[in-house]
């Protein structure tokens, strides 16, 4: 990815076609049924009962408790000119995985770190699509933010979208387990 990770970060530079493929393979390894959690899953399980910008309220500057993001750290050692978070994780790019607070759910890195494929195409008008996978080749909805984004972007709300091909830095995966 252009700096440092262990077997302790998370997978970053996967596309929504990979994060496919591991999803299927996971599936075929344990008898269990593996995928990318549609939209909205994801929101639900990040907000985990909230109401508020950000699982851990609306002060965008609290993140580094809670979050790996573009802060001081990452302005420091990337140089990026974008509004930072105020605040030093002392992670300037990934970090290790389950390092931030958990949400209510007992979640970790929903917020930050990676942002993270759904299985969803991408609808700008919330117009059903964000409630199931999609089929196809157009653009999959993402969520989460990352530790390149500023302050908007790492948001329960939050939505991107790119090609089933993109990879990135700052780009991975999350998995949802099917009964």
């Amino acid at each position: 990815p252009g700096f440092r990770q262990s077997d302790s970060h998370p997978v970053v530079c996967v596309s929504w076609n990979d994060a496919r493929a591991y999803a299927d393979w996971l599936s075929a390894q344990t008898g269990q049924t593996y995928r990318l959690p549609t939209e909205a899953e994801w929101e639900y399980a990040a907000r985990a009962g909230t109401t508020t910008a950000r699982f851990w309220g609306n002060d965008a500057d609290a993140a580094c408790a809670h979050a790996n993001v573009h802060d001081e750290a990452s302005r420091r050692v990337n140089g990026f000119t974008w509004a930072h978070h105020a605040c030093d994780d002392d992670h300037p790019q990934t970090a290790p995985v389950g390092r931030f607070s958990p949400n209510a759910q007992g979640l970790h890195d929903v917020l930050g770190n990676v942002s993270e494929w759904t299985c969803s195409a991408f609808d700008a008008d919330y117009g059903g699509a964000e409630q199931r996978c999609g089929a196809g080749g157009g653009r999959r909805a993402i969520r989460g933010g990352s530790w390149a984004n500023n302050p908007d972007w790492v948001r329960s709300a939050s939505r991107n979208r790119n090609t089933p091909g993109d990879r990135s830095s700052f780009r991975g995966l999350r998995l949802a387990r099917s009964p």
